[in-house]
């Protein structure tokens, strides 16, 4: 089970906001109305991030975070991080970038297993998620737009 989705981009921190990033990122820990996946029983009940640690303190940096969350990233030659790419089952990717939007720049294309696109957008410390059928072609009355970090 799961959906699949496939993606590229250009989304960068630099050296000087990593670690901004990170905390930034860490202190979803506490958001349990963000987290997607869970054990469920008769006994207990425990949230957590979708394919993360319970507790991602155990993730010692930002680019280990994008790693652990399945994207490629690599090292930038000024000392940031590039976010460039992703090819697997969707959890809850879009609380850690929203969470490290304002260290953020760049823009990440979607396609999901069903020809279903999207775009995130990294502009003024916030995120902005583009769905619909012509998102990377025009910007239109199909296409929703949501900007991230209106939960603070």
């Amino acid at each position: 089970m799961g959906y699949y989705v496939n993606g590229s981009g250009n989304v960068r921190i630099k050296k000087d906001d990593l670690g901004r990033a990170y905390e930034a990122m860490m202190a979803l820990q506490e958001r349990t109305d963000l987290m997607g996946g869970g054990r469920y029983s008769a006994e207990e009940t425990k949230k957590f991030f979708a394919w993360m640690p319970e507790d991602l303190r155990t993730i010692p940096n930002a680019k280990e975070v994008f790693l652990a969350l399945g994207f490629d990233v690599q090292d930038e030659d000024d000392g940031g991080i590039l976010i460039f790419a992703y090819d697997s089952k969707i959890g809850d990717e879009r609380w850690f970038f929203a969470a490290a939007a304002p260290f953020m720049s760049g823009e990440f294309e979607w396609t999901g297993e069903d020809g279903a696109k999207g775009k995130w957008m990294f502009e003024e410390g916030k995120m902005i998620e583009w769905t619909g059928a012509n998102v990377n072609y025009k910007w239109d009355e199909e296409v929703r737009k949501r900007t991230y970090r209106d939960w603070e």
